[in-house]
Formats: structure tokens, C-alpha cells, sequence
């Protein structure tokens, strides 16, 4: 259950949480080479913030992937690929990594916690770039390091199954609606994958998620916010009196606006923050990516440089590995 799960106690946390964390993995990295940068290549060095649209990049690009995957390829599976990849680029910097191939280990890894079957051969030949041979091994030796980084806590709750369940309740309790509940299914799954492509997977409980989606949905339908709470209130048990000034169980009621309060906190969160990447902004991406790889070579190239004019002392730079295991070299 995800009261006590690892999701809630490892990897939630605040809006502020989240950016205090990249902030600092950003200045890591910055620190990791000020000793042998100059002063012209400073440029290339992205903010959080860059780093950040960078990530919904890879994650536009991912679930394009994951529409078009042969077999097709369960809801379930691509939120568990996306929460890895989230989660590790809480640790990993996008710059000093293979950030599109740690996306593709992402994907192979969540296939089989979700139990979703496919061989690795079956896996690559779905994807479009790069030897299929070359992908598979990178894919493999990416496998463990990312294991390693989500600190081997490898179960992911979607809201896909609190949605199914939320909307059989509402079939079954609100018997007088007008229209199909079933008419929103479109929309609530537009609204979920495009919750991917935000924070909300690390700020949120699968369940609320679940029913910011059947809002979202009902929104589209030109259906009232009342719908919903009105179902939240059957859910609670709260009877029909129970507004009344004398209710002996205002934590009913305070349980009930705390729910509806953070649905549309979760709505708002998504309206703002999912922003549609663009194919401009994506060959950008790309491109930056490219020169800051190229840049990484040589800059360890100086740091070794230096460790062996310093005396060869301490630990020689790039012999453990500081990152993930490959480079991205599509």
C-alpha cells in the first residue's frame, strides 16, 4: 500500500524539496570541474532550470515511444519508466550522463516490475536510433547502476488502478447522473499523461492524482466541481445533515475540503507545468547535450592532467565511476 511504501517515505517531497535537491546536484557537478574549466566554457554549463526542461524533453520524446511500443504497452508501465527515470535525475546531472539511454534502461527496467514480458531483443528493435546490438548491451550495462541510484526501491503505485476503482465507485454510488461517467475515460488519460511530463509523480499520492484526473475529465464533459465532491462525500460517509451546524464529525468535513483542496492543487500543478515541448526545442536540446558530452571528455581529460602533475594524489579521476556507466553517443 502506499501509506507505507517506499514512494511515500523516500521519494515525495515538497515543491521546495525538489528544487533545493537539483539546486544542489547542479552546483555538485559545477564543482566537480571549476578547477580546470575557462572562463569561455562556462557558457555551456546549464541551471536546474535548464536541466529540468531538458528531462520533459526526453520525457516527450519517451512517451511518444511508449504510444507507439509493439506490443502495446501497458499505462502502468510507462509511469513506473518515468517515476525511475524522475527519481534518478534526482541524483544523476542530465549533462554528465547518457540522459536518453538511462530513459530506454528506465523503460526495460519498469517491463519487468510491471511484469510486462519482453525480451531485451524485442525491446531495442522498437527503437529507432543506434545498433540494435550496441543499444541492447548499453541498455544491460545501464540496468544495475540505475538500480543502484533508486536505491533498489523498485515498486512504483500509479494512479491508473485508483482511477479504475474511483470510477466504479461513482458508477455504483451516484446512480442519478445524467450522462456516462465512462465519457471522461479519454480526457482523465490525456490528463495523466501529461501529469508525467510535470513533478506531480513526486509530490502527490497515486489516489489524489487519480481523482484530479476524474476532475479533469468531468471539467471536459462541462461538468461541475460539485459532481466530485458530492462522490467524496458518499466515499467519506458523510450524511446529508452532516452540514449542518450540529455535526458531531467535523473531521469528516475537514477530510473532505483537505481532498478537494489538493485535487485542484494537483489540476493547477499540471495546467501550469505541463508545457508541450516543441521539435525546435527538442533538436536544441540534442545539440546542447552533444557539445556538453564533448566538453565532459576533455574536461577529464584535464583533471587527470592535474592529478598526475599534482603527484598522484588521492583517488585518480574517472576510476570510479561518479555517474552512470555510459556516454551519449547516439
Amino acid at each position: 500500500m502506499y501509506a507505507t511504501s517506499t514512494q511515500k517515505r523516500e521519494w515525495t517531497y515538497t515543491p521546495e524539496k525538489l528544487a533545493a535537491m537539483r539546486m544542489e546536484i547542479n552546483l555538485k557537478f559545477r564543482e566537480k570541474y571549476e578547477s580546470v574549466i575557462q572562463p569561455e566554457e562556462l557558457s555551456l554549463f546549464v541551471t536546474p532550470e535548464e536541466e529540468l526542461r531538458m528531462q520533459r524533453s526526453i520525457e516527450d520524446a519517451a512517451l511518444r515511444f511508449a504510444d507507439k511500443f509493439r506490443p502495446h504497452m501497458w499505462p502502468s508501465v510507462k509511469w513506473t519508466a518515468l517515476a525511475f527515470f524522475k527519481r534518478a535525475f534526482l541524483v544523476w546531472v542530465p549533462s554528465d550522463t547518457s540522459i536518453r539511454m538511462v530513459m530506454m534502461a528506465c523503460f526495460y527496467l519498469a517491463m519487468k516490475i510491471d511484469e510486462f514480458y519482453i525480451t531485451i531483443d524485442g525491446f531495442v528493435q522498437n527503437m529507432n536510433v543506434g545498433d540494435p546490438r550496441q543499444n541492447a548491451e548499453r541498455i544491460l550495462k545501464l540496468e544495475p547502476e540505475l538500480m543502484k541510484v533508486l536505491n533498489y526501491n523498485l515498486t512504483v503505485h500509479s494512479p491508473y488502478r485508483p482511477f479504475e476503482g474511483h470510477l466504479m465507485d461513482m458508477k455504483t454510488r451516484m446512480l442519478l447522473l445524467n450522462f456516462d461517467l465512462e465519457s471522461i475515460r479519454l480526457d482523465s488519460m490525456s490528463f495523466l499523461q501529461q501529469a508525467l511530463q510535470t513533478d506531480v509523480p513526486l509530490l502527490y499520492p497515486p489516489a489524489q492524482i487519480a481523482l484530479a484526473a476524474i476532475n479533469y475529465g468531468l471539467h471536459a464533459q462541462g461538468k461541475s466541481n460539485e459532481i466530485l465532491r458530492e462522490f467524496l462525500r458518499k466515499l467519506i460517509g458523510i450524511e446529508e445533515d452532516s452540514w449542518d451546524a450540529r455535526n458531531d464529525h467535523p473531521q469528516d468535513l475537514e477530510k473532505l475540503e483537505k481532498t478537494v483542496t489538493r485535487v485542484d492543487q494537483i489540476m493547477k500543478e499540471v495546467e501550469r507545468n505541463f508545457v508541450a515541448v516543441t521539435e525546435q526545442e527538442r533538436e536544441n536540446h540534442k545539440s546542447q547535450l552533444f557539445r556538453m558530452q564533448n566538453l565532459m571528455k576533455e574536461l577529464d581529460t584535464r583533471r587527470k592532467a592535474a592529478w598526475e602533475a599534482g603527484g598522484r594524489i588521492g583517488q585518480e579521476p574517472g576510476l570510479v565511476q561518479e555517474e552512470p556507466v555510459d556516454s551519449d553517443d547516439e
